[in-house]
């Protein structure tokens, strides 16, 4: 039976939110190359961030058991299954001789593709293995537990083409059912709108994340096809089950909330994100602020940190309705350029290990100089207020 999204995550968030945080169930789903089966996501404007992507997982992949002779592409997760029109796609490309190249692919609005690729080692992938693929709008990457291990870069800086369709994880195109099934056990699918760095993937690895703000979307697969933090429902197909996923992980969920609106007038609306948990002895802790003004439309942006949210009457600044006190402001950095060549804006913050700094509370926003955007040429993402765990 299919827990209750609302009252079970709820009940968790605020257990993890307060003290230690809890061992996962460990569940993850298992297929097997030649038989078909997977699981469909309806579209999701969420599967092609505009913004760059990780699509991350954890795997255990089966070499020895791949046929040669025919095609096979044994696949993670891959965004448009229509052949040929896949936005993104994290498979081995083991061709009909049983290569072991784990491939991330993108597709460029020129419409070409490119990819990264890992060579892996026969048995490299048998025990359970992190392994992450990047694109940041020049450069794509791939990780294995944390460390990067492919990287390529691409002719020229381009956001990935929304071509719409649905997201299967575990399968690929239908055109031979099985041939793209994958061929091991996937846990802990997630995909977020942003190119994490290494340490940011490193220090959530071994997590099971929960509600991340910004749209961060949450396979857990445990003992269950969907993805509750942002309510996606996952349809089975074929063979199917699930099996035990990675061991050892913990339930983790930020205390955060989303204070104020963006500014309205602009063709992107920004959103503050998380590139790993606000927990004290993180180094790789950073804000990020995804879908913002590229540096052709701004050069000069702006990171904010306060300790109170805005009273009802504070006014605007510059047109720009700020999502802090103007009186509580604990430090202001400015950003140049204001963000990268996608339009992201990342600010470092590194937690130090100090057990007094658990439990406060900062509020964070980040703002621009915006020549297409805002009633005075200012623009403002949300505020988002974070307390350090």
């Amino acid at each position: 039976m299919i827990r209750s999204p609302v009252r079970s995550r709820v009940a968790l968030v605020l257990v993890c939110a307060g003290t230690a945080p809890l061992v996962a169930q460990a569940t993850g789903i298992q297929l097997t190359n030649g038989v078909d089966g997977g699981v469909v996501y309806q579209y999701d404007a969420r599967f092609v961030p505009p913004t760059g992507i990780t699509v991350e997982a954890w795997i255990t992949y089966d070499d020895s058991t791949i046929p040669t002779g025919t095609y096979r592409w044994p696949t993670i997760a891959r965004q448009n299954v229509t052949p040929n029109q896949e936005s993104w796609n994290f498979r081995v490309s083991a061709a009909n001789n049983g290569n072991r190249d784990l491939q991330f692919i993108v597709r460029t609005l020129s419409n070409a593709l490119y990819n990264a690729t890992y060579t892996f080692a026969p048995g490299e992938f048998q025990s359970f293995t992190h392994v992450a693929g990047t694109f940041d709008g020049q450069t794509i990457r791939i990780f294995k537990n944390g460390v990067q291990v492919a990287t390529n870069a691409i002719p020229t800086a381009s956001e990935i083409p929304d071509n719409g369709g649905e997201l299967r994880i575990g399968n690929g195109d239908p055109v031979a059912p099985g041939n793209e099934a994958w061929n091991g056990v996937l846990d802990e699918v997630r995909i977020w709108p942003m190119a994490r760095s290494g340490a940011e993937i490193t220090a959530t690895m071994s997590s099971q994340l929960w509600f991340m703000p910004g749209g961060v979307l949450e396979f857990d697969f445990e003992n269950q096809y969907n993805e509750f933090s942002n309510n996606l429902m996952g349809t089975p197909f074929g063979a199917v089950n699930f099996a035990a996923g990675a061991p050892g992980l913990t339930i983790e969920a930020p205390s955060v909330a989303v204070v104020g609106q963006p500014t309205s007038t602009c063709a992107r609306t920004s959103e503050i994100a998380l590139g790993s948990m606000p927990i004290i002895g993180n180094s790789a802790f950073a804000l990020w602020n995804v879908r913002g003004p590229t540096p052709a439309v701004s050069g000069l942006g702006l990171f904010v940190t306060a300790y109170l949210p805005a009273p009802a009457q504070q006014p605007a600044v510059f047109g720009v309705n700020l999502a802090f006190d103007l009186s509580a402001v604990v430090a202001s950095f400015p950003l140049v350029p204001a963000s990268n060549v996608l339009g992201n804006s990342t600010f470092a913050l590194p937690l130090p290990n100090n057990p007094s700094i658990s439990g406060t509370t900062l509020l964070f926003q980040f703002g621009f100089q915006d020549s297409q955007c805002g009633p005075q040429g200012f623009s403002a993402g949300s505020g988002l207020s974070v307390t350090i765990q």
